[in-house]
């Protein structure tokens, strides 16, 4: 890229950059549906659902690299221990050490190299230098959550109680809906899209770790810990609450037992500005020589 290209571009960021703040500043006086629409284009879920795709076996055969952390900047996994930008195309490896032949210190080592890598290998221009906002910048309405249960258990709507056991932990109340079972209505609000596999199984699937689990009808279906350990799907809010679980207060119109903390809302702000302020300065011009 010649040098003229990399001015236009850094101006062209420093533009967008300057009028995401000031969208920033304004968003806190608009209504709620703006502040959403803006919010969940800072997460850019769908781009995120696209990478995590990518992770799967045989390609990916997992490392102690999350595919969640490497999804957050970008990289998309183009074959076994390779992994691609989507948006600036620069390729990093994430090939670790044998744990059973080196030192902790060196594979620890390794490990943090890679995490740099994730920022620093990009192009100076690439906008995933500075990594996704988290994914609940906006908590969401009662409505919202209804739906995505609703959508996820459309495909199995044939099912009934006896074709799955699931054991919902004590004190966690699930919402009627007609014609399903709590058992499903608790596996869908767990992130879980269901459906007909074959004639005997059921199809479970999950979009935000990639998970594709086929279970016989009658068979036990933990929702909680099938999912991968860094599933956005099991991620707890600023008071340490899952956030299943307040989802799921929120549509029964419980009030949580802790106040909700007004840091979690200024952290959410200063992560948003600073990343769209990162995106900026992060596109340094090269000098030339």
């Amino acid at each position: 890229m010649d040098v003229d290209a990399i001015k236009e571009r850094h101006n062209a960021l420093k533009r967008k950059a300057n009028m995401s703040m000031n969208d920033l500043l304004e968003i806190t006086k608009s209504s709620s549906a703006k502040r959403k629409a803006y919010a969940q284009k800072l997460c850019d879920v769908e781009g995120y659902k696209s990478i995590i795709k990518t992770y799967k076996a045989p390609v990916w055969c997992g490392c102690a690299v999350s595919p969640r952390d490497l999804a957050d900047y970008g990289w998309s996994c183009v074959k076994k221990n390779t992994v691609k930008c989507v948006e600036c195309n620069q390729v990093l490896s994430t090939i670790l050490p044998n744990i059973t032949t080196v030192s902790i210190n060196v594979y620890n080592s390794s490990l943090k190299h890679i995490h740099e890598k994730m920022k620093t290998a990009h192009r100076v221009t690439c906008l995933k230098r500075t990594g996704s906002a988290p994914f609940r910048l906006v908590e969401p309405t009662a409505s919202e959550v209804i739906k995505g249960i609703e959508e996820r258990l459309a495909g199995g709507s044939s099912f009934t109680a006896n074709d799955m056991t699931v054991d919902i932990p004590n004190g966690v109340s699930v919402p009627k809906m007609d014609k399903a079972s709590p058992a499903f209505v608790f596996t869908a609000a767990l992130g879980w899209k269901i459906a007909k596999a074959r004639r005997g199984y059921i199809s479970l699937s999950c979009d935000l770790c990639a998970r594709d689990l086929i279970l016989k009808t009658g068979a036990k279906f933990d929702p909680i810990h099938n999912h991968e350990r860094w599933c956005p799907r099991v991620d707890k809010n600023d008071n340490g609450d899952a956030c299943w679980q307040t989802d799921l207060n929120v549509v029964l119109n419980e009030k949580n037992k802790t106040a909700p903390s007004s840091m979690g809302q200024i952290y959410k702000d200063y992560f948003s500005a600073r990343r769209i302020l990162a995106q900026s300065v992060s596109s340094v011009i090269p000098s030339c020589t």
